[in-house]
């Protein structure tokens, strides 16, 4: 392959010592994520998924279901809680930087192949937005490891090649099944291949059939759910692109690469430019320039570590360009799984003399990075405590055993079944009061419902539950959009439409200025009808 390197370059760390500290950081960005925020994402994706996830299911309303998936079986081994949560979130970049780490020997990088993966490290997508686990951080661990599949299919012969394949498909079908998406990165895939020799070659062997085999008897069920289901996700994906373009989007997407990974990549190139300015007598800004170009530039047409990083951004941006699709800035989350692969490729290819000073000096830098951090997240934490952020005061963990507690006693003798209402954040209840419980978007018999599995709602005692946000002492909340819809369908139903109001909040030596925030709970009390 033209991207790979003969060469077996000496960076002074045991690779072992390496995985450590690929382990030590993202140990220690979970617990700077768990220290800075009291609840999980503002937008509730993180309590999505555990409803998607409870029971496990071949679809959703929205999205593929393999995310889900992941959030539903972690929980069977995990606590319910946030920390957990957090502990998943970086687990799964994890595994992402050990596929970055398998990608880099897959091109023979030698030891700069686990560089590459700690440098994601030092930028935003590995770091802090990977703290809210959904369907674009979940692809953070998958392309990498397809990316590296696909060369070792390439290399592999005889039985290895075989296992090398169908781990292939079955990568690209988890890959798809968390996010159509994925089909970009997957279509890209295609330009490698067919302008390296080793990819040519390969199509002339069996082994890229029984891969598409594999990821076809993967896709199967899900499609089958699909096809069952009136193709729900994928008129939901469809309905992401509205046939013009939205320029701002594009533009915004189109520079992402250099705001979502600038730490990492000044922080390299400037220092390596340091070092080659003292041994050669330039200019160190005219080095510096000279890097941070020529860092990201291909080696020939058929270099294949510059078509796997350059592809999932190329072929992304043509889609928005063209209106197919209306781009999301966090789409750029999984496209730069091989960019520090690449930086390093070219900078060592450009000055190898400076490389071991660059990264022994990057690796003294590594730990009093960490330190930062989480001091960074002990100063958030306490600022937003201080001015007293909503988003950290909300008491989602606390309303949901209360409303659950409060419902047990109106009811006692039952189970609540089902809880529906406000989507996600009535999944609150699963996640925090009565693990496995149906929750469904609005309400029980709508058509979103019923793809979640609620079909006999009225033979089974559930809930709606309208979350009111924070209210002031001795006022009453204004009703919601939420509330007036539950009080007419009830009303439709000949069921009472009375609210049960409940009050929660935090406490604690963490939480100094306490804010109440209300919930509306109405119960649809099935079976006693």
């Amino acid at each position: 392959m033209t991207s790979s390197m003969t060469f077996n370059p000496s960076v002074g760390l045991p690779a072992h010592r390496l995985a450590w500290w690929l382990l030590a950081a993202c140990l220690a960005w979970a617990l700077a994520s768990w220290l800075s925020g009291a609840n999980l994402d503002g937008y509730n994706d993180m309590l999505e998924n555990v409803a998607w996830g409870q029971p496990l299911r071949w679809g959703t309303h929205k999205h593929p279901p393999f995310f889900a998936w992941v959030a539903g079986l972690w929980f069977m081994v995990w606590p319910q809680t946030d920390w957990a949560y957090r502990l998943l979130s970086y687990a799964n970049v994890f595994v992402g930087l050990l596929g970055v780490w398998a990608l880099g020997r897959r091109l023979q990088l030698g030891r700069l192949a686990p560089w590459g993966a700690l440098l994601l490290l030092w930028s935003f997508p590995y770091t802090s937005l990977a703290g809210k686990f959904n369907a674009n951080s979940q692809l953070l661990a998958l392309w990498p490891w397809a990316a590296a599949l696909l060369l070792a299919s390439w290399q592999g012969r005889g039985w290895r090649g075989l296992a090398s394949s169908i781990a292939l498909g079955l990568v690209a079908a988890a890959c798809m099944l968390s996010k159509y998406y994925s089909g970009v990165f997957l279509a890209g895939f295609l330009v490698p291949t067919l302008l390296n020799a080793d990819g040519r070659r390969w199509l002339a062997t069996p082994r890229p059939y029984v891969a598409l085999a594999a990821f076809g008897l993967a896709m199967a069920p899900h499609l089958a759910w699909v096809a069952s289901h009136d193709w729900a996700p994928l008129q939901y994906a469809m309905d992401q692109g509205g046939g013009s373009t939205n320029w701002r989007y594009v533009a915004r997407f189109a520079l992402s690469p250099l705001f979502y990974w600038l730490p990492a990549w000044l922080a390299l190139c400037l220092v390596w430019a340091r070092l080659q300015s003292r041994a050669s007598g330039q200019p160190w800004l005219r080095c510096a320039a000279q890097l941070l170009w020529r860092s990201w530039l291909p080696r020939g047409g058929g270099d294949t570590l510059f078509w796997l990083a350059f592809m999932p951004w190329a072929l992304t941006l043509a889609f928005g360009m063209a209106g197919v699709a209306e781009l999301s800035t966090p789409w750029a989350i999984p496209i730069g799984y091989a960019f520090a692969l690449l930086w390093l490729r070219n900078l060592h290819t450009l000055y190898p003399l400076a490389q071991d000073g660059a990264l022994a000096r990057l690796g003294r830098a590594w730990w009093p990075v960490l330190a930062l951090v989480l001091v960074l997240a002990l100063v958030s934490a306490a600022m937003n405590a201080r001015k007293g952020d909503l988003g950290y005061y909300r008491p989602t963990a606390q309303a949901a055993r209360a409303i659950v507690h409060d419902w047990q006693q109106r009811h006692p003798g039952q189970r609540l079944a089902w809880v529906g209402g406000d989507w996600a954040e009535n999944a609150m209840l699963t996640f925090y009061a009565q693990p496995r419980l149906l929750t469904v978007p609005g309400l029980p018999d709508g058509e979103r419902a019923r793809l979640l599995g609620l079909t006999d709602w009225q033979a089974r005692p559930g809930l709606l539950l309208c979350p009111l946000g924070p209210v002031r002492a001795g006022q009453l909340p204004a009703a919601s959009a939420c509330m007036l819809e539950a009080q007419q369908w009830l009303a439709a139903q000949g069921l009472p439409a009375t609210a049960h109001m409940l009050e929660a909040q935090r406490s604690g030596w963490r939480f100094p200025r306490p804010t109440p925030f209300a919930y509306a709970v109405f119960d649809v009390d099935g079976p006693k009808r």
